[in-house]
């Protein structure tokens, strides 16, 4: 009985060490991603920089009152233009762009979205 207790207690220091473990890669995983969240207008939006398959992809989504609305966005990294255009959300009322942007450009990234009606939503990332 006493050689089991040894047994489980050895296995569920094991689970703890690389609980631990894990938890903490995730962590410095995390450290690679820069992210921004908040709303406007009654619009909330989520932007982010992270590595991706050896370079850098920005992702947005924005999450608006309705389907079909058109937005005008703008992507800039420093004073380059990365994607400029209008984009539809979708049945959901989502919006959701991904763009591979220059791993050895500047770090501070935008985004301008401005629907048809309304004020633009200004998001604003560094890496």
């Amino acid at each position: 009985m006493k050689k089991k207790r040894i047994i489980a207690a050895g296995a569920i220091g094991v689970l703890v060490v690389v609980g631990v473990g894990a938890g903490t890669w995730m962590a410095v995983a995390d450290d690679d991603v820069a992210t921004e969240r908040g709303s406007c207008g009654g619009t909330a939006y989520e932007l982010s920089v992270e590595e991706d398959d050896g370079g850098l992809e920005l992702g947005y989504e924005l999450q608006s009152t309705g389907p079909d609305e058109v937005w005008q966005v703008r992507v800039t990294q420093g004073d380059t233009v990365v994607l400029d255009g209008a984009r539809t959300t979708d049945e959901d009322g989502e919006l959701d762009l991904d763009a591979p942007v220059d791993e050895d450009g500047a770090s501070t990234f935008e985004v301008v979205a401005t629907p048809a009606q309304g004020e633009p939503c200004v998001a604003t990332a560094t890496r």
